[in-house]
């Protein structure tokens, strides 16, 4: 078999092994809680080795991001649809922002995790994955809002979808720690008005 097949194969297989776990050990969360899973019996559910699992998913918290990341995956499937739905930067950020927080609602718990987790690995350069496709998806809809008009272009898309990310991401944890203390739908919305127009008043 040539090289390149076998690493082909080697990359499916390890994607198959990953999902694979991933669903085993979310599997597990909704059945005992995720304080009730251990690495080991993620493992023994999932027939790996811990050596195997540990490569893939070094903590718990790592295979909730990856559950995240692979819901945020199918969303960005999403986007041509999004682009023609919704007709300025500011109605397709809302349309994204509201929906992911509609899931953040569903399983609060989950999301924390994964946005805890997601946000001590910012600048970690061994966490490639960590530019997230959240964060890409963000700069698609930038770039469009560039080539329509309502963004400014003498700004980096990358540096754009970085900071509305962070903004985002910071809204979200101040959510988490206390639901009650406001409207997530609400402070997502203002995110997006300062993102958009600034913080400054002007006239």
């Amino acid at each position: 078999m040539p090289k390149k097949s076998r690493l082909n194969q080697r990359e499916r297989n390890k994607a198959a092994n990953k999902k694979h776990i991933l669903e085993c050990a979310m599997e597990l969360f909704h059945n005992h809680g995720i304080d009730g899973v251990t690495m080991e019996a993620i493992a023994d559910a999932s027939g790996v080795s811990k050596r195997t699992l540990y490569s893939y998913y070094p903590a718990k918290e790592a295979i909730i991001s990856a559950y995240w990341q692979s819901n945020v995956e199918e969303k960005s499937k999403l986007l041509p649809n999004l682009l023609i739905q919704y007709p300025d930067t500011h109605s397709r950020l809302t349309a994204v922002f509201l929906d992911a927080a509609a899931g953040f609602k569903s399983a609060p718990e989950l999301a924390h995790i994964h946005f805890r987790y997601r946000f001590q690995k910012i600048g970690d350069q061994k966490q490639s994955d960590m530019r997230s496709d959240f964060t890409r998806f963000l700069a698609e809809v930038i770039e469009s809002g560039k080539a329509q008009g309502d963004i400014r272009d003498d700004v980096e898309t990358s540096d754009l979808a970085m900071q509305l990310m962070l903004n985002f991401t910071a809204t979200c944890l101040l959510w988490f720690a206390d639901p009650n203390a406001f409207s997530l739908d609400q402070r997502l919305i203002q995110t997006i008005d300062c993102f958009l127009n600034g913080a400054g008043i002007t006239g």
